[in-house]
């Protein structure tokens, strides 16, 4: 899911509690849990405690961009993993991020033998979010969904915007610059016209301040120059040392601290010899 992929978790990180709300009547966020089962080829989004009426139960919550036929046996497979191994009943919810084509896999899942008998039967809930009616997400009051609004049925239209920046804009609201930054984000993920990207931009751009203060644009910031001090690397490489590309390609690939890559930056720079500067990736590699 790429760029999705990172809004959603940092969305959740921040907003655990408003999720719950929205999407388990009548429940509470308690702790989050590993979706990471040995039985699983592929991780969960998420697995969170959650407590209905004091009593503990699971909240189990995938991301999903493009339709899957085998949505409904994942779910379920998540779910008996989970209560298998928490020994707690298991809510499943998936939610679809953008509009996606058919076929999509619809509750309840059912196994069944070769006669047509029912041995399973499975529910989950799925929630479109090009469906859900952006008044109706609104008026739930809860600060920490209000990034999801520009997904919602008419979520892009410029008032709906201009709401959730007034709103994440009052006094008191919790990480109010990390909601807006992610607002920013999502927004900008599927808002298709020219003519929508600059509103958006313009628009943005008016509290740019407070985007830049949070920790989501702190962390993309870090990402970009990254990416550029990378490129300048093997740019150098490839116009000194060619023949110690693929290397350097593998070190900028290992290298996760912005500081360690410029270090080698400006060692390679001044190497003296080919020789030099293999030994210097090899280094940074270890």
């Amino acid at each position: 899911m790429g760029e999705w992929d990172g809004q959603m978790k940092h969305l959740v990180g921040i907003a655990r509690e408003d999720f719950v709300s929205w999407l388990v009547e009548g429940a509470h966020f308690d702790k989050e849990l590993s979706a990471n089962f040995a039985t699983r080829k592929r991780d969960g989004d998420n697995l969170w405690q959650i407590e209905i009426e004091e009593k503990p139960s699971l909240l189990h919550l995938e991301f999903q961009l493009k339709p899957d036929e085998n949505m409904g046996r994942r779910m379920w497979e998540y779910n008996v993993d989970a209560a298998i191994k928490y020994k707690l009943p298991v809510e499943s919810v998936v939610i679809y991020l953008k509009k996606a084509g058919h076929p999509k896999a619809a509750p309840p899942y059912q196994l069944q033998l070769p006669n047509g008998k029912v041995i399973h039967t499975f529910s989950f809930t799925v929630i479109d979010m090009c469906k859900v009616k952006t008044k109706s997400l609104l008026q739930r009051g809860l600060k920490g969904l209000l990034p999801l609004v520009p997904l919602t049925e008419d979520g892009q239209d410029h008032d709906a915007i201009e709401y959730v920046i007034k709103e994440l804009q009052q006094p008191g609201v919790k990480k109010a610059e990390e909601l807006l930054s992610l607002t920013y984000g999502l927004a900008g993920l599927v808002f298709e016209q020219e003519s929508e990207h600059d509103w958006l931009q313009r628009r943005f751009a008016m509290i740019d301040d407070v985007i830049e203060e949070s920790w989501t644009f702190q962390e993309k910031k870090q990402k970009w120059l990254k990416e550029a001090k990378s490129q300048d690397l093997l740019l150098l490489i490839q116009r000194y040392y060619p023949a110690l590309l693929q290397l350097a390609q593998d070190v900028c690939n290992t290298i996760q601290a912005l500081e360690e890559l410029q270090e080698l930056f400006e060692k390679v720079l001044y190497a003296e010899d080919e020789e030099e500067v293999r030994q210097l990736l090899l280094s940074a590699q270890k």
